[in-house]
């Protein structure tokens, strides 16, 4: 027993002196250039390709197994530029010797210098890599090797342990010529340095680069710095302390210049297919976010959730830096601050943003919305404002419009429509509800303002409603349908007890209000086309309104009650007014409207003194009017003559824009009372002719006449 382990003991003795003879004698009679041409040939049966070994080769053994290389070019791919599709200046490998027999691989640091890697694609999309990626048809191997090669399937041993010294790249160029596409990218100066690489340690990661963009003219300059963890399985990866710089310039970047910094903490677990940011911070020159972000089921069906914070920043500023013109605002006060918060989560599909809450300037956003489908967005919202002054955000007015008639908010939102928007409408999908608490917009305040929105194969339905309107409220109704070629549109609109004086004071607040009182208007009207001109002549439905103590200002009834009965006597004015207004207890009436054409019937306004009814048509489509009142004097007011019950006709004519009124004063008088006015006028007729010639009376006299 002793001799066999004393035989033991010198076997092993004399293989390991041979084996550190080799060591020291083959690097010393073997010269690893002389096969540089076996290795040549070697890569180009392999590859079809030329490898030039330019510099020299050096062999060491022990402790490390490896080589060190100058020059090495591999040239390009046929029908290609006559650029070497790769070159590398220097390289240096080594794996250290002992390790192995344990099934251990330590690598000392690989340095690779002077990389110089061209890449191309031709016109028909064939790229210059192709012929080295796509496998080579091989000749079926014996059976018997096929039996060997199932019995080793899955059987080979993993690595007991990997180590690297570090991996050093330095100066690296890479070249990307997409001629398809008309592409040009340059990687230039790009350098990697790492620690020791090794399975469950921390591994320090420097990386930079220079990228040159073509056209359009582009640079970036590129710097990352992390710690990397990974498991001996590969299956769990970890970047602690990430930090990512880049400076972007060029002419496509609004601005020129865009600058970010992107710092978080990043954990890939493979095998439970998840990947999670953490603490994550985006710095730019232009805005800051925060938050963090979980992935799952990264190789099925990727998941996504997170909580997301964009920091308040001036958007006006943003604007301004990024070259672009701010919108001119009547507040030059506003898009002075703006932050967002939200919770994320989704799908490659789907996304759905909730908790939603965004400050612009004095205004609080908060609500959710979700997205589904991304190709036809299916959107449903809900969103809810404290207060907004929309004023505050339209260009000014440059000159005081005219005094418009009181509309609807739907009425004067279709009287600015020029065309109705039909391709939108027919592509939403759309389901949302709207509430903000206080809403001034076109110089009116509102209070708890709700719109509630559907929209679905092209059709648009819309109810609103505004609980408080100026001691008064507002509900309608807007259906749209543009699923059709020709889009029709209804409203059911109706406004309660709106107090008019202080509305239109907001409205005009340069003139004074015309008309006072408590209105309530109904409004049911239905249209049809694109374009304002096809929308009135197609409009038709009915309108009913009625005013409560009310008052016309400017406009003094008594005045001209008085001054008619003075006409008919043939007296002059004596008195002045100065309470130029009548009031009314009620005036209410109801009109169709068919192809365009408003019709009333049933105008009533009374008074104190007077009761006027009204009739007439109004053109929509040619803006003509064609109307008439008839005032009834009451009693107490037709006490000096008798005129008592006798109608006042005031005739309205002309246009939109040139409207007129003429007063029929003959239609108070009475048949005797007509034949005095013109006896008088006969008589001044010839008196007229004596002074300016003849025929100039009968001229006066017509004029005159159609005063009254």
């Amino acid at each position: 027993m002793g001799k066999l382990a004393k035989g033991v003991v010198i076997f092993f003795s004399a293989l390991l002196v041979l084996i550190i003879a080799a060591v020291i004698i083959i690097p010393l009679v073997v010269d690893i250039n002389d096969y540089k041409p076996e290795m040549e040939a070697a890569v180009k049966d392999a590859t079809g390709r030329n490898l030039t070994i330019e510099g020299d080769l050096q062999l060491s053994i022990f402790p490390w197994l490896g080589v060190s290389t100058g020059k090495i070019v591999l040239s390009n791919a046929a029908g290609f530029s006559e650029k070497a599709f790769a070159v590398i200046g220097e390289s240096d490998i080594k794996v250290k010797l002992l390790p192995l027999l344990s099934k251990e691989v330590e690598v000392s640091t690989v340095v690779l210098k002077g990389l110089q890697l061209n890449l191309e694609k031709n016109k028909a999309g064939i790229s210059n890599w192709d012929d080295l990626t796509q496998p080579k048809e091989a000749e079926t191997p014996p059976a018997e090797t096929q039996q060997v090669d199932k019995e080793n399937t899955g059987s080979t041993p993993a690595l007991a342990a990997l180590a690297i010294g570090g991996l050093t790249i330095e100066n690296a160029l890479v070249s990307w010529n997409d001629q398809q596409a008309e592409q040009n990218i340059t990687i230039k100066d790009f350098n990697l340095k790492t620690g020791a690489l090794a399975f469950n340690e921390a591994v320090t990661i420097d990386m930079s680069f220079l990228l040159e963009n073509a056209k359009p003219v582009m640079t970036e300059k590129f710097s990352l710095s992390t710690k990397l963890i990974i498991d001996n399985a590969l299956q769990h990866v970890q970047l602690t302390k990430l930090k990512i710089d880049s400076k972007t310039i060029g002419e496509a970047i609004p601005g020129g210049e865009f600058d970010a910094q992107l710092l978080s903490e990043l954990v890939l677990d493979l095998q439970q297919q998840t990947l999670a940011l953490t603490g994550l911070q985006l710095n730019t020159n232009t805005i800051d976010l925060t938050g963090d972000i979980h992935v799952t089921s990264l190789n099925t069906e990727p998941q996504y959730t997170g909580n997301l914070q964009l920091i308040e920043f001036n958007p006006k500023k943003l604007m301004q830096q990024l070259k672009m013109e701010p919108p001119v605002t009547t507040d030059v006060s506003v898009l002075q601050k703006l932050a967002m918060r939200f919770k994320l989560q989704g799908t490659t599909d789907a996304v759905a943003i909730d908790d939603l809450q965004i400050t612009l300037d004095d205004s609080l956003i908060k609500g959710y919305v979700h997205v589904k489908q991304f190709k036809q967005p299916a959107i449903d919202f809900n969103l809810a404002i404290d207060a907004i002054n929309i004023d505050r955000y339209t260009p000014p007015v440059k000159e005081q419009p005219k005094a418009t008639p009181v509309a609807s908010p739907a009425i004067a939102v279709a009287a600015a429509t020029t065309l109705i928007p039909v391709e939108t409408i027919r592509s939403l999908n759309l389901t949302g509800d709207l509430l903000i608490e206080q809403l001034q917009v076109a110089k009116l305040k509102m209070v708890k303002v709700s719109l509630n929105v559907q929209a679905k194969q092209g059709v648009l339905r819309t109810k609103q409603s505004i609980k408080q309107l100026y001691n008064g409220s507002y509900h309608g109704q807007i259906r749209v349908n543009a699923s059709r070629n020709i889009p029709t549109i209804t409203l059911n609109e109706k406004i309660s007890n709106v107090q008019l004086e202080p509305l239109l004071q907001d409205m005009q607040p340069d003139a004074p209000a015309q008309i006072t009182g408590a209105a309530n208007i109904s409004a049911k009207l239905a249209m049809r086309g694109n374009t304002i001109a096809a929308i009135k002549a197609s409009l038709g439905g009915n309108i009913a309104f009625k005013l409560k103590k009310s008052a016309i200002l400017g406009f003094n009834i008594q005045e001209m009650i008085d001054l008619g009965k003075l006409a008919a006597g043939g007296k002059n004015m004596q008195q002045s007014y100065a309470n130029k207004q009548t009031v009314f207890s009620v005036i209410q009436g109801t009109a169709t409207i068919k192809k365009g054409l408003l019709k009333n019937k049933d105008l009533l306004a009374e008074s104190s003194t007077v009761e006027v009814k009204g009739a007439g048509t109004v053109n929509l489509v040619s803006e003509a009017i064609d109307y008439q009142v008839k005032a009834k004097i009451k009693q107490a007011a037709g006490k000096d003559i008798k005129v008592k019950g006798r109608p006042i006709a005031i005739n309205f004519r002309g246009t939109f824009a040139e409207p007129t009124y003429s007063v029929d004063v003959m239609s108070m008088l009475s048949d005797k009372e007509k034949q005095k006015v013109d006896k008088l006028m006969n008589k001044g007729e010839k008196e007229i002719d004596k002074a300016l010639g003849k025929g100039t009376g009968k001229a006066v006299n017509d004029l005159l006449k159609g005063f009254f």
